[in-house]
């Protein structure tokens, strides 16, 4: 049986919060609408649900799809800013929270990626949360009462070695060692009932970097690929005016039906300092950019035998 949804935390007292928490903890999650009105109960976050792009996924449907193990190995290919890591950070702390002995190791394309992962799991250990924390959340490790652990690295030799956690993140893969990625694969193991899985995060900017392998070979590997660009996150556009819109030619209106966050402004001034080819690349996830090549016109398909 389904808990009722609450009122926002902030009308909670701090008993109804704890057995708020305690009944999920328990019983788990009947149902998506469930888990991302919990979502917004106690982080205040609406993830984008609508469909604003019809061939792009909103990135609720990750958020939901991994929390119930209806896919394990996937891809989200996203624009930049789009909330790649910030899902995958939420998704692993649901998963630490609400799924005993859970263990997730992080790899981020850099230290800095790295660090903006832990800053995120850190921002969801609000204080409803903070007595399932064992001693202090650190950023090398992240150990929960009831047996999960956290752990995020920067991608290196070293990094892919050790434990085999169940569930492995690779945050912003495009700027991996192909050596580095493809012995991180060798990570996961299923244990106490929690299957392996392998996450991938990043935006496409290379033309033929690591990301564009990943997604060429994704249906052969068995990754689920997510894809969701600029508009699919952006925020409602209720009062420009269309036909005078910098956005036009790329948004043709469909941001009128967006619910993400994302600031129309922002995505303008966006597109007018970059090239077309970054644009694309970037927050439109087209194609990647070809900037840097020396013949841009270089097609692997046409100029290769």
């Amino acid at each position: 049986m389904a808990a009722p949804i609450p009122e926002p935390a902030d009308r909670l007292t701090a008993r109804e919060i704890a057995q708020w928490v305690e009944h999920h903890r328990a019983c788990g999650f009947d149902n998506p609408e469930e888990l991302l009105d919990f979502i917004e109960v106690f982080w205040g976050l609406r993830i984008p649900r609508a469909r604003v792009c019809p061939e792009h996924t909103p990135p609720a449907e990750y958020v939901v799809a991994s929390f119930f193990e209806e896919v394990l190995d996937c891809v989200c290919w996203a624009n930049r800013s789009g909330g790649k890591t910030f899902n995958g950070a939420l998704v692993t702390w649901l998963d630490s929270v609400f799924k005993a002995n859970c263990e997730t190791k992080i790899l981020g394309g850099s230290g800095e990626q790295s660090l903006r992962m832990y800053e995120h799991i850190k921002g969801f250990i609000t204080p409803p949360f903070q007595h399932l924390v064992e001693g202090e959340a650190l950023r090398t490790r992240t150990h929960l009462v009831n047996g999960s652990n956290i752990q995020i690295l920067t991608a290196s030799t070293k990094s892919v070695r050790g434990p085999h956690p169940q569930k492995l993140k690779l945050d912003e893969v495009d700027e991996f060692e192909d050596r580095i990625y493809e012995a991180s694969l060798l990570i996961p193991k299923s244990a106490r009932s929690i299957r392996a899985s392998v996450q991938i995060y990043s935006t496409m900017h290379k033309a033929y970097g690591l990301m564009n392998r990943v997604i060429t070979e994704a249906a052969e590997s068995g990754y689920r690929v997510f894809k969701w660009c600029v508009f699919d996150v952006m925020e409602r556009c209720e009062e420009r005016d269309c036909d005078a819109c910098e956005l036009w030619e790329d948004c043709e209106g469909r941001a009128r039906g967006a619910d993400g966050f994302y600031p129309v402004e922002d995505a303008i001034s966006a597109k007018r300092k970059v090239s077309r080819e970054t644009w694309e690349s970037e927050m439109l996830c087209r194609m990647p950019s070809q900037e840097g090549l020396i013949y841009k016109e270089f097609d692997l398909a046409v100029h290769v035998v």
